[in-house]
């Protein structure tokens, strides 16, 4: 019950900061001081883990850990470009619903695992929510707004996929603490995106003048939600885990649908519902 409460709070944490993230008209500066907030934020707890435990010293983890911030920053650019160019409710399902889609198909492609009847039909639903959210059935993916929706929630898809394997195996297989993985994937960010804002300050201070409630809940709620992911894929099985957390995606909808009155909403969000149903059935093990 305790890892359902938390795979459920960590749904409506990521949603949430997403939906900020979603009304910050910014980019590279934004994604700069989340980073930056969030070092300060964690930086306490990681010193205090690091006397108690000590720190990894070996290559796999240094190498995993290294992987984690390089994935995580890339994903964090590719997501708000998305945000800044087209609807929450388009880019958030997508990218959230196509993560464990590309991942079920990368296992049958590459390690020829076998699809029982229940994860097809999973395929399926999965598919029949990403045309309704995608508007393929009206017109309106013939904008060019929906449809770099389509591009940038797909490209966000194919990095979730990647991290959540990445990042389980670390916590999982290594079992390197969530706090550790989480946490240094910000000052990774800090430090390679400075050349870029180096010339970039007053943008940088009226970005932190207007904005800096949000950045300062953004750096809390995202890596808190994502802390939260890790120590369940770490105490229940990552293919239950990976599918709860998908609850967001109805969360993003709702938020975009309601309080950004984006359009299409009825669409989307029965295009979300039958995403996540389509997920659990895909998660689902007897």
């Amino acid at each position: 019950m305790t890892i359902y409460l938390l795979v459920f709070i960590a749904a409506a944490l990521h949603a949430y900061w997403n939906f900020l993230a979603k009304t910050i008209p910014s980019g590279v500066p934004f994604i700069w001081l989340v980073a930056l907030c969030a070092t300060v934020v964690l930086s306490p707890f990681v010193a205090w883990y690091g006397m108690v435990h000590g720190f990894p010293t070996d290559w796999k983890s240094l190498v995993f850990l290294s992987g984690t911030g390089v994935l995580h920053l890339i994903y964090f650019w590719v997501l708000q470009r998305g945000y800044q160019q087209a609807d929450l409710s388009v880019v958030y399902p997508l990218a959230r619903g196509t993560g464990p889609l590309f991942a079920t198909l990368g296992a049958v492609v590459f390690l020829q695992e076998k699809l029982s009847g229940l994860a097809v039909s999973g395929l399926c639903a999965v598919l029949a929510g990403v045309v309704l959210v995608a508007g393929l059935t009206n017109a309106s993916w013939r904008h060019d707004r929906t449809r770099t929706g389509i591009f940038y929630g797909l490209t966000t898809g194919l990095l979730i996929a990647g991290y959540t394997v990445w990042d389980g195996y670390a916590v999982k297989m290594l079992a390197l603490s969530p706090l550790l993985v989480d946490f240094v994937s910000h000052p990774f960010r800090v430090v390679s995106l400075t050349g870029n804002v180096v010339g970039r300050w007053p943008e940088v201070r009226a970005v932190w003048k207007n904005y800096r409630l949000k950045i300062l809940t953004i750096s809390v709620l995202s890596p808190l939600g994502f802390i939260m992911v890790l120590y369940a894929m770490q105490t229940a099985p990552v293919h239950f885990v990976a599918p709860a957390r998908e609850l967001s995606i109805v969360f993003g909808v709702l938020l975009g649908g309601k309080l950004l009155l984006e359009e299409n909403f009825r669409a989307r969000l029965t295009g979300s519902v039958l995403i996540l149903a389509g997920i659990v059935m895909l998660g689902w093990k007897f």
